[in-house]
């Protein structure tokens, strides 16, 4: 089947749409799946799942150079390691890549400890109600401590991770 207006054949048309250039193009100009460049997966949707946490946590990582109280260093593995269980049902717009364990056992991560840091809040790692309502008052949302599904605070943290647009 071919495009009736320019007489290339429908495959060849999605197959060019699919990578920007022709299959045997891309090999060409030296460009592999590998080597492309990576959209961002980011979407303003008000739930902080994977993805928010990997734009999280380059952003913490070059804060870093600037602020000597964040630690930087962060993998950009998109988690959120050894959460208190209490605050997933407390706060349902947290969702992919958090680890919950039991309130006893929870002891943190770094990324939050660098968020916890860079907002000047008391840093223990733990995702709660204090560290909620410093970053909610940071973004300029109303400071409840908890992040409903969705969440107004996580599209505005979002908002301002693709826009890079921090102080």
């Amino acid at each position: 089947m071919t495009n009736e207006h320019s007489g290339v054949s429908r495959r060849k048309l999605l197959r060019t749409a699919a990578i920007g250039v022709p299959a045997v193009g891309a090999a060409a100009f030296g460009a592999s799946l590998a080597t492309a460049p990576a959209a961002t997966a980011l979407a303003e949707d008000g739930y902080w799942g994977s993805e928010t946490t990997v734009e999280l946590q380059k952003h913490l990582n070059s804060v870093a150079a600037a602020n000597s109280a964040v630690v930087g260093g962060l993998p950009l593995d998109g988690q959120i390691d050894s959460q208190p269980a209490s605050q997933s049902s407390a706060n349902p717009g947290l969702t992919g890549g958090w680890q919950w364990v039991s309130d006893d056992a929870a002891s943190g991560s770094d990324t939050i400890k660098d968020l916890q840091r860079w907002l000047g809040v008391n840093t223990d790692g733990l995702i709660g109600p204090n560290t909620i309502s410093a970053l909610q008052s940071y973004l300029g949302q109303t400071a409840d401590g908890v992040f409903d599904a969705p969440s107004p605070a996580i599209v505005a943290l979002q908002r301002k991770l693709l826009s890079s647009n921090y102080p």
